[in-house]
């Protein structure tokens, strides 16, 4: 076996799935055992190309305070239409059983005007408990406490309902030893590799400042201890690579993109000259095709509003052709099945 195929071997057999008791030897690197799995490999993203869009021009008013009523219907419909199923409840069902563990990714970075909404996130865990999973066994978390408490999430380790904090607490942490998905190796937050069995990421849809848009994507940045790595060349194909890693194609059920207000330009912070109330979501099981029509839609304003294009400002978001190239999901929005409630 030459160099170059014995390195393309090492690299695919870094990125399997962990089993007990494999420990292995890189060049420069300290030998590490993986973990035992939490649950068993799947085929997450294969053939999954339908995603739903809702709109509802009701559902946030002039000071982007948003209707309860409103945004817990737009949920229910959004999975109900993904999983063709006519209640709620059996859609919900559809998705998860009553033993998971549910993590809900959030993306908290630009603060409270730029974060999930606390009440999408209750209409999404009254979904969770439909299925039967108690809301003790639902965790809303991100890189720290303070980004949820700045995005208005309050902080609960114990008790009774949903738990809710960072990484970054007291007995959490990240894992003590890299794992790798191409060339960059992380440590991921044990939230993801220990405390949950399915997970749902819930991003915002927004414009970025090297990778031309942050959205499903790119969220998963939050899982690991090392973003910063990660942001060369327009962060590809690293934004793919992290994706394409067993930790999170494995547990990743759901995806529900914050689309209440778009940041079409000057992102990833919230830049209220280019806040575009928009009044959705986008929820699909595929993370590409959230993330192909979610960039579509920001390439549509800034064109409408006179904006060069993201490629044209040297910041294209070809991260996404790269997760499809790895089988992710479909990117080409004219092989997606995209429904719009």
């Amino acid at each position: 076996m030459g160099k170059a195929s014995r390195r393309e071997f090492i690299k695919k057999l870094l990125a399997l799935p962990p089993l007990l008791g494999i420990g292995i030897k890189r060049r420069g690197a300290n030998t590490f055992s993986f973990p035992i799995a939490q649950t068993p490999p799947s085929t997450p993203t294969a053939g999954k190309s339908r995603v739903v869009l809702v709109k509802n021009a009701r559902v946030i008013d002039g000071r982007n305070r948003v209707n309860r009523t409103v945004i817990s219907k737009m949920v229910n419909q959004a999975v109900m239409n993904l999983t063709g199923k006519s209640d709620p409840k059996s859609a919900w069902e559809m998705l998860f059983s009553p033993a998971d563990i549910v993590g809900i990714k959030l993306s908290c970075l630009a603060g409270r005007p730029l974060s999930p909404k606390p009440e999408l996130v209750s209409a999404i865990v009254s979904g969770l408990t439909l299925a039967g999973i108690p809301e003790e066994n639902i965790i809303l978390w991100e890189r720290t406490s303070r980004e949820l408490r700045r995005a208005g999430f309050t902080i609960r380790k114990s008790g009774k309902g949903v738990r809710c904090y960072g990484t970054d607490e007291e007995g959490v942490g990240y894992e003590d030893a890299p794992r790798f998905s191409g060339e960059v190796g992380s440590c991921f937050s044990r939230i993801l590799t220990e405390r949950i069995t399915a997970l749902i990421n819930l991003p915002i849809v927004k414009d970025h400042d090297l990778a031309g848009v942050s959205i499903a994507l790119k969220n998963m940045f939050g899982a690991i201890h090392n973003p910063n790595k990660y942001h060369d060349n327009n962060c590809d194909p690293y934004i793919a690579d992290l994706n394409n890693h067993y930790v999170i194609r494995s547990k990743l059920k759901l995806v529900v993109a914050d689309a209440l207000i778009i940041q079409y330009h000057g992102g990833p912070s919230y830049k209220p000259p280019w806040a575009w109330r928009y009044g959705g979501i986008i929820v699909s099981k595929n993370p590409v095709a959230v993330d192909a029509l979610g960039a579509d839609l920001i390439e549509k304003k800034r064109k409408k509003e006179g904006l060069p294009s993201l490629a044209d400002e040297g910041r294209p978001p070809k991260h996404i052709k790269t997760a499809a190239s790895y089988g992710l999901g479909e990117a080409r929005l004219d092989r997606l099945e995209i429904i719009r409630g």
